[in-house]
């Protein structure tokens, strides 16, 4: 009796979890995700350049000095995430990092040998997302890019308190 009454709890406990398994956005985000990463990672290697350190140097040198507090903000990093990769950087002179306008602020500058980094990445990430472009189809991609523009600040609007619906109807205004 008590092991069927087991049986019956485990089995409806697999139950519950087919949906998530199947359809939940954060586990696919970040299965793709990583997937991605892995396929970029090994790209940038020779370099010895993760993809986050890719994407900081693509940052800094778009924004120009930028404090890390808004690098971190823009690329949806958390604090310590963004300084253990731009450590590294900033070690090997790609980045500057120097005082801002307060006691806390650091603020970010791409040096020369920093843009001479990013120079050969870009070309690297060229090759990359062409292959996987190109793999995945134009159209699907496009509309990849697109739905996963709307992630970031749908969830950032949820995490303000704002409701689904109005954060999709600010989305879906005309600009």
């Amino acid at each position: 009796m008590y092991i069927h009454h087991m049986d019956v709890a485990l089995a409806r406990l697999s139950g519950l979890c087919e949906r998530p398994a199947s359809t939940c956005v954060c586990t696919g985000l970040r299965r793709a995700s990583r997937a991605t990463s892995r396929l970029y990672e090994s790209a940038l290697a020779p370099l010895d350049l993760t993809a986050t350190q890719f994407a900081i140097l693509v940052a800094v040198q778009l924004r120009g000095p930028v404090p890390l507090s808004r690098l971190a903000h823009a690329l949806v990093l958390d604090r310590t995430s963004l300084y253990r990769a731009v450590k590294p950087l900033e070690r090997r002179g790609c980045l500057r990092i120097v005082p801002g306008r307060t006691l806390r602020e650091r603020v970010a500058t791409l040096t020369a040998k920093g843009r001479g980094l990013l120079a050969r990445a870009l070309s690297i990430w060229e090759r990359v997302q062409e292959r996987l472009v190109d793999a995945l189809g134009a159209d699907t991609w496009a509309t990849l890019a697109a739905a996963l523009g709307r992630v970031v600040p749908t969830v950032r609007a949820i995490e303000s308190g704002e409701s689904a619906t109005a954060a999709r109807r600010r989305r879906t205004a005309p600009r």
